[in-house]
């Protein structure tokens, strides 16, 4: 019989009601995602009133969830490799919910900054698993879609989050909020039932061949599953972070990292500030919260609409397009415009840079190599979150030089318009040399899996 790799078996299948539930189960995931990041920025006006805080200290606050989320994504989401996805996945559902409660019953500074720090933690481990989880399950054709559609989904926790922050604050306080998120441990027992583990990883576990083949009878029925193997990585380079300098990609990396922190420092820093920020120009915290809302329905608005038009024009186009219409839009809401033109110009500038969070992680995935693709992906998302955790510092200290309204935005706009420069230089076509080096590669790794057998058959 002749061995079938499984990437290429997950690549070619169609889509079935086993892989939309695992899309539904890792939405639900990013919701969770979504909702614990933006809390904060839902919050964070009255808990300046209540604790009586500086700008610089709830900027502070607002970052150390953030260089949680770089540690979580660092140092605990590679576990993954070692334990599999789904414990990972768990584990880190249940320390966020933990740590929201810890949040809730925060008496300082000290205690809310550790409670937020071990909630970014949580989530800087939880969101790569899942969303690498989806990418493992989805076929070729509808694999942008599908990671952007649950990518998106962080803003439906951010209107979550904004929406119930509105009703909540007034009625129950600020604490309620991340008391409400203690709730999402309610996923658990659903994820522990009905979350699969990744098939790449089942597929290189001897000891778990019948639920390897299991899983691939639920991607496609009309295949052998004992005929399916797992694809082993042959010349793997012994120092892929090297790598990702060499065959000419050492100014692409760096643009791509520039992109990526760009993205993140106007995502993080305008979720947690916008309430702020238009308070600070007499709109009541109702409106400011609404805004929010706004914000974010664009988010998710743009960020399904990218992986639909990446699919057809080509991922760069799309973001280059995005970051300028967010440097334009950014612009237009200094010039307080009429309660119609405002909430359509925070619909653009959520699509345009919210939305730009799901379609960056594809940049990175379509130019790196195979050999070296996660360690790419990997570093450029860990440099990217610098950017996210400046953005509500730098948020803050810009607040607190209390400028003029407009050109608070058109300070905001500085990095999208540094963003666009950055992805019009990028060349989504390799050198000479970084082309035979991944031809090379590829030819070696599917000499190797038509050799390979299934394991433990004869």
């Amino acid at each position: 019989m002749t061995a079938i790799p499984i990437d290429k078996l997950v690549n070619e299948s169609k889509m079935t009601s086993f892989h939309w539930r695992v899309v539904l189960l890792c939405s639900l995931l990013m919701i969770v995602d979504g909702y614990d990041m933006v809390s904060y920025g839902s919050v964070v006006a009255v808990l300046r009133e209540d604790w009586q805080l500086t700008l610089i200290e709830a900027g502070v606050l607002g970052s150390v969830a953030l260089v949680g989320m770089l540690i979580g994504g660092m140092v605990i989401a590679p576990l993954a490799d070692r334990y599999g996805r789904r414990p990972i996945i768990i584990a880190s559902l249940v320390a966020s919910a933990v740590a929201s409660l810890g949040c809730a019953l925060s008496v300082g500074v000290i205690t809310l900054g550790i409670s937020r720090t071990i909630v970014g933690i949580s989530i800087g481990a939880l969101a790569p698993n899942f969303i690498s989880l989806v990418g493992e399950y989805a076929p070729r054709r509808s694999k942008a879609f599908l990671v952007c559609l649950v990518a998106g989904l962080y803003s439906a926790g951010g209107i979550m989050a904004a929406l119930l922050a509105i009703v909540m604050i007034p009625a129950f306080g600020w604490r309620s909020v991340f008391l409400l998120a203690t709730a999402f441990i309610l996923l658990v027992p659903v994820m522990l039932k009905r979350l699969p583990e990744s098939p790449e990883f089942l597929s290189r576990q001897p000891h778990r061949r019948a639920e390897f083949e299991n899983v691939v009878s639920r991607i496609a029925p009309q295949v052998d599953s004992s005929t399916v193997v797992a694809v082993e990585s042959v010349g793997a380079p012994k120092a892929p972070i090297a790598e990702i300098f060499r065959h000419g990609n050492a100014v692409n990396t760096v643009l791509i990292w520039v992109v990526f922190s760009m993205t993140m420092l106007l995502t993080y820093g305008l979720n947690t500030w916008l309430p702020t920020l238009m308070m600070s120009a007499d709109y009541p915290l109702g409106s400011g919260l609404f805004n929010l809302v706004i914000l974010n329905v664009g988010g998710l608005t743009g960020a399904i609409t990218a992986g639909w038009l990446a699919d057809r024009l080509g991922i760069k186009k799309i973001i280059l397009s995005y970051f300028v219409l967010a440097a334009l839009s950014l612009t237009a809401l200094g010039f307080s415009p009429n309660a119609l033109v405002l909430n359509l110009l925070l619909v653009v500038a959520g699509a345009t840079t919210i939305g730009t969070m799901a379609i960056i992680h594809a940049l990175a995935v379509e130019y790196y190599p195979s050999l070296v693709r996660s360690t790419g992906v990997g570093w450029a998302a860990g440099v990217g979150r610098i950017g996210a955790i400046s953005g509500p510092v730098l948020g803050g200290a810009l607040l607190g030089l209390a400028l003029p309204f407009q050109q608070n935005f058109l300070a905001v706009a500085v990095p999208g318009v540094i963003a666009a420069v950055a992805i019009a230089f990028v060349r989504m076509s390799r050198s000479a040399a970084g082309q035979r080096h991944l031809q090379d590669s590829a030819g070696a790794q599917t000499r190797a899996a038509g050799d390979a057998v299934p394991a433990g058959r004869d």
